[in-house]
């Protein structure tokens, strides 16, 4: 029946983006912009902000039952991968955040889709997205080579989630991790259901039960699972019966309440490396900027006062430069700054080791108060136990001083962490 299934799906996709009525009325699939039924699954699912400059082709076609964008900590030159792409308004998103030097893939089994998604990365000016055509069960990428997967109401399609969840786990590096929207149920569906193929394409009969799509994500390898609901259905508004067309009255509201959207996390175990083993930590030396050059820029961080300040900066050297950390002092004061890693290599314990190394530093120097100033990784120093402040918490003299003083803008998050 998977064959059977896939092609169905398909025929239904290409038809709901070529001639752009959307999917759900008459038509099974669980998204579009035309219908009730669209808009009861996918209405409010993105903020403005969020969307600003992007084509309106790509936002009415988006056919999704969430936002993994905005359930995903995506950081500057990290690789990304959306399956099930669409028309591409998820990897769009993505690529805008993750930046220059990063890069987000889409992948759809569907030609038309991929033609829209092309159209609509060409009118939105983006450069560092890539779309393939393929399958989720068969990814065409190497081995550990995304940082994060992200899908949105697609995985319920398949009609082999073992494969996808194996594959998944196949292309993400160590330490990445999953994050997708995805529709579930809060119990088994009737065979009659299960095995209708409109009810596939409307996201309903392939969706597993919450417990399900745990168990598989463990059987796969994934740590750290977790499924929140976010939107139930009620299945006897008539809108939403449309997903299930072959229902009766009766079935539907015995059914009712089960069918929801749900977010689901999970990562794929890091692989920590050892220090003294696989790397080593030492104070930098004027000829390892153009490396530190290198990890900054992909970072998307800034290089003011760097060069003329290396003896204040820490490395993390595997075969090369594979991280780096600086510190200013300014009293008993001091400002963490220019804490980057390679992709490569992260979620392996270097950040960690280099923040540590840095904080040490700072206690040598006299420092009671460590300070620094981000606009990405707000939770990672969070769990690191600083804490969020105002800019003008920030002691004047150290922030004058800084070279960062000009190179952050003013919506950087402040934090501070009391040595």
């Amino acid at each position: 029946m998977g064959g059977d299934i896939r092609e169905f799906v398909r025929k239904k996709y290409a038809a709901a983006i070529t001639q752009k009525t959307g999917c759900c009325s008459g038509a099974g699939c669980c998204g579009g912009a035309a219908s009730e039924a669209a808009n009861a699954v996918t209405g409010n699912l993105y903020g403005l902000d969020e969307t600003a400059g992007l084509p309106e082709e790509a936002l009415k076609a988006s056919f999704g039952c969430g936002n993994p964008t905005a359930l995903a900590d995506l950081y500057a030159g990290e690789t990304v991968l959306d399956l099930g792409s669409g028309a591409g308004l998820d990897v769009l998103l993505s690529a805008r955040r993750v930046g220059e030097h990063g890069k987000a893939y889409g992948l759809d089994m569907t030609k038309e889709m991929l033609a829209a998604a092309n159209a609509n990365k060409e009118k939105a000016g983006i450069a560092n997205a890539e779309f393939l055509k393929g399958h989720i069960e068969e990814i065409p990428l190497p081995d550990n080579a995304v940082d994060v997967v992200i899908s949105n109401c697609v995985i319920n399609l398949s009609a082999d989630k073992d494969k996808v969840f194996a594959e998944i786990f196949r292309v993400l590096k160590p330490g990445g991790r999953v994050a997708v929207s995805d529709i579930v149920t809060t119990r088994k569906l009737p065979e009659k259901l299960r095995c209708s193929l409109l009810a596939w394409a409307g996201c309903v009969a392939g969706a597993l039960t919450d417990a399900e799509y745990k168990a598989k994500l463990a059987a796969a390898g994934f740590t750290g699972i977790e499924l929140a609901v976010t939107r139930i259905y009620d299945l006897t508004a008539p809108e939403i019966a449309q997903l299930v067309p072959e229902a009766s009255a009766e079935e539907l509201q015995d059914l009712n309440g089960a069918v929801v959207s749900a977010f689901i996390r999970a990562k794929k175990p890091a692989r920590r490396l050892k220090p003294g083993q696989d790397y080593r930590l030492r104070t930098a030396t004027p000829g390892d900027f153009p490396e530190i050059q290198r990890l900054l820029q992909a970072s998307g961080l800034p290089l003011a006062g760097v060069e003329d300040n290396i003896g204040n900066f820490f490395v993390a050297e595997t075969e090369r430069i594979a991280g780096v950390i600086g510190l200013e002092h300014q009293g008993q004061a001091a400002m963490l700054r220019s804490l980057a890693v390679e992709a490569a290599m992260r979620k392996a314990g270097l950040a960690a080791a280099l923040v540590e190394r840095a904080l040490a530093a700072a206690r040598e120097a006299g420092a009671k108060d460590v300070y620094l100033l981000t606009n990405t990784a707000q939770k990672y120093f969070e769990r690191l136990g600083f804490k969020t402040i105002s800019r003008d918490q920030v002691p004047p003299d150290l922030l004058s001083r800084s070279a960062l003083s000009g190179a952050c803008p003013v919506t950087s998050t402040s934090m501070t962490l009391r040595l």
